[in-house]
């Protein structure tokens, strides 16, 4: 199933992409649009260039920050919010269908 993923870059430039579902949103944006400086460690949870700020509506539906996501965000220089989260850690869910996403500004 293709999930529309809503994609506000850093500059405010909107994008709509498709994605599988049980696709990793970092892989999904990194495919599609190509970001640079975006998601450099791989997806591996540890420098925070994936951030991304949640639509607050999906955020509710988004299964937990495990620890090692909460430590990562915590321990990078970047804004947290409410909704942030590392796009590295979200599988995409029929559920997310029509999520939007912004991309984090670095602080």
């Amino acid at each position: 199933m293709a999930i529309r993923l809503n994609i506000i870059d850093k500059t405010g430039k909107k994008d709509t992409i498709e994605a599988e579902e049980g696709q990793i949103i970092r892989e999904a944006v990194m495919d599609k649009l190509a970001p640079t400086m975006y998601g450099l460690c791989g997806g591996n949870c540890i420098c925070a260039t994936c951030h991304v700020y949640v639509d607050e509506e999906t955020f509710k539906k988004l299964e937990a920050a495990d620890e090692n996501e909460i430590e990562t965000m915590e321990t990078n220089d970047i804004e947290l919010k409410k909704n942030s989260r590392l796009s590295c850690q979200i599988k995409l869910k029929k559920e997310y269908d029509n999520i939007t996403l912004t991309l984090a500004h670095p602080t």
